[in-house]
């Protein structure tokens, strides 16, 4: 204060040594006559600041720091000088405040091992106990015995004690493990991160890391399975200590996955290394009982002498062991061999560089670019001591930047004989080509090399592409300098003389030097000379490098291709049977001719077998595919034995503290076998005041030690989610209701997407008189809604669930989830369904609670709710509001599930969240976990009989091949239609488009050309879906296609294939595109059409006409009412179900007319709510639309205009989950159609009578022609993006005058964005995707950009500029205190006024108006 304003305290008064509340009260007077003096009206809450209320401190410490940055003059304070150089004694906690005594606490004492035989001392300290059952260390500080005795009764606990007990308990006490001390040491180290103290916890510690049946469950897989040994040499463990790794690696059939196991970790030794670390690892594979003939493979991390002897010494026991450590060393190996052949002058090119960097003072940007990615030149053979891939990105950034460096260097000091040195070599085109030479050359190799620096989500089916692209190595290098026949001689034979020999080699010009440009290198400086030598030295380099790569590959290029073809199910009828032979003998499978007769047959009995289930495979993961074929074969199949060894080969990462994860990662499932693991929904229960052992955040500074004495605050939501018990005017009982969260993922909202709000006052005419209301069905009330969101299904009782994640990785659509991002701490979320038919393996679609974010993350950064304990952040919880709002959130959802009540609360947030905290760290009792496990989505899916119903064309990609699940669908060749059209008399008009069929049954409304009658069904479901990039889902012209280029204009959303492409415009058509940037599409530049793909010049018309009759039906026109003489014309009387937020109401008044009443059925209390506030309490609002009778109709009428639009979430295709138009919110269509029954004129009843029926576009066609069928009349479609900068494709019924006339501008309506955005704000695009109630939909596409710029950065649409959008007065949405999110809600379910204001126009014919 006194900083802010000096003087306003007297400084003389403050006691700065107070240590009692009498000091403290004093101190406080003092300011608070200085909030006085100065006008300040804030209180200060005395008490509650000196008995240390956490929120209470929070809040003031928060206003002053408002208060100091609104009023601060001068940053120039000193404080020492203001207080008189008084110093500041911290206050003393008073003995009550400074937690339990000394008598009070509960230490570990070995008397509790007499009662609790699982209870051992903890590394932790004498405050913990560590549960050798549930390799968890349990805080017993404070209750002791109480604590155990709480944890003896978890499920988890009693699961494990049960199987300890079937397995023998003293087994896990008193009988030590079979492996080395060394090894229990490097398991606690690495774990624990820190060398353990007592021999005896790390022995429990180990053995819960290991399983209680280590070592025999790794023997007993071992005897009848085909095993991989991984050996990781040098590996620390203390200072001076090193051990080598041995482990075990499998493929699990049951859990269709490959399997890494901890063996043992021997004792490195000094003298003989290598031959002694050979040994051992013999003697261990004897030690603990693995046959020596089930050996297939072996890695070792080493590239010394020691893992040659390690291999040799284990061929020794069974001599067709592949030693794939070599394969992965492949790329470096060759390339050093390779570059060793050159001259000197680019490698001391390098090195001079570098070393210029390193000692020049000042750093050229350039040259910081060029080694600022770790690579390092102490060494004196640098380049060569690095990587490949490290390489060939050097060569690749000198050559970017060539131009540059000779500019840096011809600048420095001209004293520099070192810069001028390195000068003349980049002056010099010799050492250029020789670099160009080098980046073409080494590309097989760099990218062979990127493929091993996999991810650690990476799938297994990488192996694949690993075997595929070292099998082409030496196809690709022979290429470039030997004859064809040489070439094919030497992949046969690996004959050294082939590579040497002159006459095998290509001729000068043939050979390969990276392209032309080298060539013209050399021309252009006049060095021309230099061209012989540089060909002779890349011969010496292909002939050093491709000499490299034969003898280092494991295997010949011909066994490494029919290993990956025969993994490969999509490949598995390019392999052959003789191919498969050789493969039985190289590794071992068979010996005599029986027997590789036998695998022969075996091998031609699975491909018969698997030929008709492609589709089967390409679904499916590759391990779940070859577990499902190894279920069905014998044990003594030959087969299923070359099948093991293909599977049990190591794949890449192969990172030794990643591989060690995976070996030892039995945190989940602790001490327990294979045969009954223990999962995370056996969660465990802590006490009151502790979390789970060790649970910290490394990213952040604060320590918060107790749970119970966390009292911490945020700004409450302007929403809450309330449970309701109204009763209606008529006093009936509505039951429970719900009322929307801002953020979806909160309490109930999977139930669906609108639920009943609490009771309303009823605006009717003839109220007394009405018939008593019907309650409303559950399941089934909704009030318009927007269908572009995904929508989660009803809760239903629980019962098995279903795999709508095909991957068999878990986690399925509804599964509450902790998610880990980089960057933050495990944050919790929700499954959600992939918009695809299928998604990625091993990927899945999460929405984030607190944010309301969605991520695409690997099943491996995922673990269930139910760790709660393990991955709950009490340093987020405390200091991040969105954090704990997500906790909120996920807890209330989960409580839902569980029938969990939090009533005590009373309502009051923070004592609501102290019980959900308590609620889910106790284990989430009495249901446990399995509460909340998530519905059984897949039941819900629709049921239709349709095929065309179900449809939809395969999934998008950029520039990538894939297997089209539903190729089917094209029954032509399209390929065809450049022959026929050669033929007299033939058009592009007489076939079709899409699959090139020449029955025709509608002309293609965009080009030149036909739709038969499936690819017309087909056109018209999927011309308007959009992904969430916000392009096309698929090809404009075919709606299918596997591979497609975008449109580059910003406001253009059309997408186009590559078979349209190079079959209607030209070969190669596509290709050349692809280099065009920006490119405009054929639908933005007509000029652009060429060959057979000619636009329509009428396209625009062509489409309506296509949307308008595509029914199939026809039906009578409607009735045509004559326009009214203005002086007869009456005011309007409207009727308007699912009214949202009154568009009707407001788009009749813009236009002038006179309402005589207006009558509306709404649920939505947030869109009652802006109807009553913005038109003055005009509008009578209405119950359930259900609830309407034919005497509430009598009563109210008779009306002129009936308008409404029914909830569209079970009709949009888009809902993986929708019902159609019988079930759900579809039915709601019905209540519609009764009302339009019964209010239609009779015969003789001139009445003008018009009506209005909207919905979504993309529904099925099914769905489409039952709506027709019951409306008589075929929709019309109207897209907003005409009218308003936002895309908004609808159908519309109805026999308003002048439906079908084109929709036009008016020069009120805003058609680009800039023009609805505020001053200062500038639009990226000129028309945005369309705008639903999720709030990521402002971006444009899933992870696109923001569309407004602002302050220089991107920015959200604010409110005022959605509502200018849409259409609607600015703060047309801002009553009530609505936040954005409800304000989006809103906005999103409504109808765009200016499309409205096209179809109502005509009615100015038959009403009165102003």
């Amino acid at each position: 204060m006194d900083c802010v304003i000096p003087g306003s305290v007297d400084m003389s008064k403050v006691k700065f040594g107070a240590q009692g509340g009498d000091d403290c009260k004093h101190n406080f007077s003092l300011l608070q006559d200085a909030f006085i003096k100065n006008g300040i009206t804030e209180t200060i809450p005395v008490e509650e600041l000196i008995n240390g209320d956490f929120k209470s401190n929070f809040e003031i410490l928060r206003w002053l720091k408002a208060f100091y940055t609104a009023n601060v003059k001068s940053e120039e304070y000193d404080p020492v000088k203001a207080r008189d150089g008084h110093d500041i004694s911290p206050i003393l906690a008073s003995p009550q405040s400074r937690g339990p005594t000394q008598e009070s606490l509960h230490l570990y004492t070995e008397k509790w091992k007499k009662t609790f035989d699982w209870a051992e001392s903890s590394t932790l300290g004498d405050h913990y106990t560590f549960c050798c059952i549930c390799n968890r260390n349990l805080s017993t500080i404070h209750k002791g015995l109480f604590d155990l005795r709480r944890h003896m009764k978890t499920k988890k606990h009693m699961k494990g004690a049960r199987i300890a007990k079937s397995v023998g308990l003293q087994s896990l006490a008193g009988e030590p493990l079979p492996c080395s001390n060394a090894a229990i040491r490097f398991i606690h180290k690495h774990c624990k991160h820190g060398t353990g103290d007592g021999e005896q916890v790390s022995s429990h510690f180990a053995r819960s890391k290991l399983g209680l049946q280590y070592p025999k469950d790794i023997t007993s897989v071992c005897q009848h399975t085909p095993y991989c040994v991984y050996i990781y040499e040098g590996v620390t463990l203390d200072k001076d200590e090193t051990v080598s790794v041995v482990l075990v690696g499998f493929f699990d059939v049951e859990a269709s996955r490959h399997c890494i196991r901890f063996l043992d970790a021997l004792q490195s030794s000094t003298d003989n290394g290598g031959d002694q670390t050979a040994a051992t690892v013999v003697e261990t594979l004897a030690k603990f009982g693995l046959p020596a003939g089930n050996l297939v493979a072996v890695y070792s991390d080493s590239k010394s002498a020691a893992s040659q002897q390690i291999c040799s010494q284990l061929r020794e026991l069974n001599p067709n062991i592949v030693a794939l450590g070599e394969l992965y060393n492949i790329a470096d190996a060759a390339c050093r061999a390779g570059v060793k052949r050159l001259s000197n002058q680019a490698q001391e090119l390098m090195v001079d560089i570098h070393a210029h960097y390193s000692s020049c003072c000042t750093k050229n940007d350039d040259l910081k670019a060029l080694f600022g990615s770790g690579i390092t030149g102490d060494s004196p053979s640098f380049p060569l001591n690095t990587s490949c891939l490290n390489f060939c990105l050097l060569v690749a950034k000198i050559l970017e930047i060539w131009t540059e460096l000779q500019l840096h260097f011809s600048s420095c000091d001209k004293e520099d004989d070192k810069a001028k040195l390195i000068f003349s070599q980049l002056q010099d085109p010799k050492v250029r080509a020789t670099f160009m030479l080098l980046e073409e050359a080494l590309k097989p190799l760099h990218n062979f090399q990127r493929h091993m620096q996999t991810h650690e989500q990476a799938a297994r089916a990488d192996l694949l592409l690993i075997l595929e692209e070292a099998s082409s190595l030496l196809c690709t290098y022979t290429s470039c300098f030997l004859h064809p026949q040489a070439a094919v001689r030497f992949l046969k034979e690996l004959d050294a003389q082939y590579l040497n020999n002159k006459k095998f080699h290509l001729s000068s010009s043939e050979l390969s030097l990276g392209g032309k440009a080298v060539e013209d290198v050399l021309n252009e400086s006049k060095t021309a000379e230099a061209l012989p030598h540089l060909q002779e030295e890349a011969l010496s380099f292909y002939i050093a490098l491709t000499g490299s790569i034969a003898e280092e590959l494991p295997l010949t290029h011909g066994v490494l291709r029919s290993m990956a073809q025969l993994l490969n199910p999509q490949s598995r009828l390019k392999v052959t049977g003789k191919a498969v032979e050789e493969l039985g003998i190289k590794l071992g499978i068979c010996i005599s001719p029986d027997e590789v007769q036998q695998l022969t047959s075996e091998f031609l009995e699975y491909q018969l077998a698997e030929e008709g289930e492609k589709e089967k495979s390409a679904v499916v993961s590759l391990e779940e595919h070859w577990a499902s074929v190894l279920k069905e074969t014998k044990p003594t199949s030959f087969f299923r034995k070359l099948v093991f060894t293909l599977l049990c080969l190591p794949c890449p990462p192969l990172d030794a503290q990643f591989v060690f994860t995976q070996a030892l990662d039995n945190v989940d499932a602790p001490l327990f076998s294979e045969s009954e693991p223990l999962t995370e929904s056996d969660c465990d229960s802590l006490p009151d005041n502790a979390l789970s052992d060790n649970i910290s955040n490394e990213h952040s500074s604060i320590q918060i030690e107790g749970l119970n004495d966390l009292d911490v605050i945020m700004k409450p939501c302007k929403v809450h989610l309330i449970k309701i018990n109204a009763k209606t005017d008529h006093g009936e009982e509505n039951g429970p209701s719900l009322k929307e969260r801002t953020i979806r993922g909160g309490y109930g909202w999977e139930s669906s997407l609108r639920q009943t709000p609490q009771a309303r006052t009823v605006f009717q005419a003839g109220g007394s008189s009405c018939c008593k209301p019907i309650a409303p069905d559950k399941d089934s009330l909704e009030s318009q809604d927007e269908v572009e969101e995904e929508t989660p299904s009803k809760p239903t009782p629980r019962r098995q669930r279903k795999h709508v994640y095909q991957d068999g990785k878990g986690f399925l659509t509804g599964e509450l989830v902790w998610g880990k991002v980089k960057g933050f701490s495990w944050w919790p979320g929700m499954v959600m369904p992939w918009k695809t038919k299928s998604s990625p393996l091993g990927m899945r679609k999460v929405e984030w609670f607190g944010d309301g974010m969605f991520s695409e993350i690997y099943t491996e950064s995922l673990m269930s709710f139910s760790a709660f304990t393990k991955c709950f952040c009490k340093n987020s919880f405390a200091s991040l509001p969105v954090y704990k709002e997500a906790i909120f959130q996920i807890i209330e959802l989960a409580g839902e599930r569980c029938g969990k009540s939090f009533a005590s609360a009373e309502g009051i947030k923070e004592k609501e969240l102290k019980l959900m905290l308590d609620w889910a760290l106790e284990g989430f009792l009495p249901t446990g976990p399995e509460g909340f496990t998530p519905i059984d989505s897949a039941a819900h899916l629709d049921s239709s009989d349709s095929s065309l119903c179900n449809y939809q064309p395969p999934a998008k990609r950029k520039y990538v091949f894939k297997n089209k699940a539903n190729a089917a669908i094209i029954s032509y060749n399209r390929e065809l239609i450049i022959e026929k059209l050669k033929k007299k008399g033939t058009t592009i008009e007489d076939f079709c488009l899409s699959c090139g069929s020449s029955e025709i049954e509608v002309q293609h409304p965009l080009f030149e050309g036909g739709l038969c009658l499936k690819c017309k069904e087909n056109f018209t479901e999927t011309l308007y879906r959009y992904d969430e990039d916000g392009y096309q889902s698929y090809c404009t012209v075919c709606c299918a296609g596997l591979e497609v280029i975008l449109c580059g204009n910003a406001s253009c959303c059309r997408c186009f294939c590559k078979d349209c492409l190079d079959i209607l415009v030209g070969p190669g058509t596509f290709d050349k595109l692809k280099d065009v940037d920006p490119w405009s599409c054929f639908m933005c530049k007509p000029s652009q059409c060429d060959g057979n793909l000619k636009l329509r010049p009428d396209w625009s018309v062509k489409v309506q006409d296509l949307f308008a009759n595509n029914s199939a039906m026809a039906f009578e026109p409607h009735r045509v009412y004559p326009s009214i003489p203005a002086d007869q014309r009456r005011p309007i009387r409207v009727l308007s179900l699912f009214d949202g937020i009154a568009t009707g109401y407001l788009v009749l008044k813009d236009l002038g007319f006179k309402i005589e009443r207006y009558i509306a059925s709404e649920i939505c209390e947030d869109s009652i709510t802006v109807g009553m506030v913005k038109h003055d309490g005009k509008i009578e609002y209405v119950n359930d639309v259900r609830n309407i009778t034919r005497k509430h109709l009598a009563e109210w009428g008779p009306f002129d205009l009936l308008i409404g639009g029914s909830p569209c979430n079970d009709l949009s295709m888009v809902n993986p989950l929708r019902k159609g138009l019988f079930e759900g919110t579809g039915r709601l269509f019905f209540e519609f159609y009764r009302i339009l029954t019964l209010l239609k004129p009779k015969e003789g009843d001139d009445r003008p009578f018009f009506w209005l029926f909207e919905n979504v576009v993309f529904m099925s066609a099914n769905d489409k022609s039952d709506i027709c069928r019951f409306l008589e009349c075929n929709p019309i479609l109207i897209d907003a993006i005409k009218v308003s900068p936002a895309h908004r494709a609808r159908y519309f019924w109805g026999n308003l005058p002048g439906m079908n006339r084109p929709l036009a501008t008016s020069l009120d309506d805003k058609v680009g964005l800039q023009d609805c955005l505020e001053v200062g704000r500038l639009a990226k695009f000129d028309k945005v995707r369309t705008i639903t109630t999720k709030s990521n939909s402002i971006r444009q596409g899933k992870m696109g950009p923001l569309p407004v710029s602002y302050n220089g950065k991107e920015d959200y649409l604010w409110c005022t500029e959605m509502e200018q959008i849409f259409g609607f007065p600015k703060h047309y949405t801002d009553v009530n205190n609505m936040g954005r999110m409800q304000r989006q809600k809103v906005l999103g379910r409504s109808w765009s006024v200016p499309v409205i204001r096209h179809l109502f126009a005509p009615l100015k014919d038959y009403f009165e108006c102003e």
